[in-house]
């Protein structure tokens, strides 16, 4: 998922700013929506509920960049060489969300002995 910054005040997103740029109506400006709708009153501030795999590798990322794949397939790696099923699953799975060819390449390889 990208996020990207879209600033109201941009000239092509004006509505009709081809015809106020010739004067003949006055700019109005498109506003911004927000898509996480309307917060209801037994629920808390914007509580979303996220996958707690995507929270993990998305703080992975944050820590190695793009060299997130290859540091999960380590932490897989590292996980199976100390009898970790659960470690090396889960690692695994955060290797699957940034390269799946890598995660498959690597699954019969750290598969339990």
């Amino acid at each position: 998922m990208s996020v990207r910054f879209a600033s109201t005040n941009h000239p092509v997103r004006r509505l009709g700013w081809r015809a106020a740029g010739r004067g003949l109506i006055a700019p109005a400006l498109a506003r911004a929506a927000n898509d996480n709708g309307p917060l209801r009153a037994d629920c808390r501030a914007a509580t979303v509920a996220f996958e707690p795999l995507l929270i993990d590798a998305l703080h992975h990322f944050a820590v190695h960049g793009l060299a997130a794949a290859s540091a999960a397939m380590e932490q897989a790696g590292d996980a199976a060489a100390h009898g970790d099923a659960d470690g090396r699953d889960h690692w695994l799975a955060v290797t699957r969300m940034f390269d799946r060819r890598l995660a498959a390449r690597a699954s019969p390889d750290l598969a339990p002995a």
